[in-house]
């Protein structure tokens, strides 16, 4: 018997595993995941404990990353699209955008946008609308391959999701005009950065993805513990029996309830692993 026997915990990765968001904006490579984050989490793993990742990535853009960071448990991925065994990469579950997306996306081109637009097909490609220096650092850090192309047409559903890259400016308009529209009802749109904004199917989130995870690994949500720093984990640190986020988190997240952590890069989510350690 081991003293975490039965607690799941589930973190996400960017900036809060890992400072990633600097990355992006400069394309330069990646810092180390934190030591003492990788210490804990063996800690975790060796007494017992569940430990999963849970991304707004999709598998293509994440898959790299795995051999760096102790796993035992899926991985939850393209926010609450898919989860997947990290061992096999197969899916266990998927809940791809409905199939009125096409529609959806011929509304926003309406729009003149002039961010990029990345559709992430449920095959493991990627489709570029417009890319932009965002779109190829992101793809730079992450180790993988987009198609550019003109017309939405051109890809091939079903998506896992849509994201969009760009000025923070324009995102916030994009967003306020994606909620006002009645397809909206169908969809989620939320911010992963100030820099990228997600659309995925309703309900297709962190916090339906967190539930899942805890099923598939038989553990119940009363010991179930979630860790994360932007505005697309909230519905994942809601059902989480506690909820902590890195000092660096958004405003949204610190005044959630969630306990407040260190910065990412100074270990939070093995100061998360104390606290539990404590616990039991």
């Amino acid at each position: 018997m081991g003293k975490f026997d039965g607690a799941l915990l589930i973190s996400d990765f960017d900036d809060t595993l890992l400072r990633t968001s600097a990355a992006v904006w400069s394309g330069q490579e990646l810092p180390e995941i934190p030591a003492y984050n990788l210490e804990r989490i063996r800690y975790w793993i060796d007494n017992g404990g569940r430990f999963a990742l849970a991304s707004g990535r999709v598998w293509i853009s994440f898959v790299h990353f795995l051999p760096m960071v102790p796993t035992n448990a899926p991985c939850g991925t393209g926010n609450g699209a898919a989860i997947i065994d990290p061992a096999t990469g197969d899916n266990l579950f998927l809940h791809p955008l409905p199939d009125s997306i096409g529609a959806v996306l011929e509304d926003l081109e309406r729009l003149h946008l002039t961010c990029a637009c990345e559709l992430y097909r449920a095959d493991n490609g990627s489709d570029v609308i417009r890319p932009n220096d965002l779109t190829r650092n992101h793809a730079h850090i992450s180790r993988y391959t987009f198609r550019e192309i003109t017309r939405f047409e051109e890809s091939r559903p079903p998506f896992l999701k849509a994201l969009f890259e760009g000025q923070p400016e324009e995102l916030q308009a994009l967003q306020q005009y994606m909620v006002a529209q009645p397809w909206y009802a169908d969809y989620e749109a939320f911010f992963s950065s100030d820099t990228l904004l997600e659309l995925i199917a309703r309900g297709a989130n962190k916090g339906t993805m967190a539930v899942k995870l805890a099923e598939l690994c038989g553990v119940s949500l009363e010991h179930t513990y979630c860790i994360g720093d932007n505005a697309n984990d909230l519905p994942m640190l809601e059902q989480a029996r506690i909820a902590f986020a890195p000092s660096n988190a958004v405003p949204a997240i610190l005044e959630s309830g969630a306990v407040i952590l260190c910065d990412c890069m100074e270990g939070a989510v093995g100061q998360a692993i104390d606290y539990l350690d404590n616990l039991y």
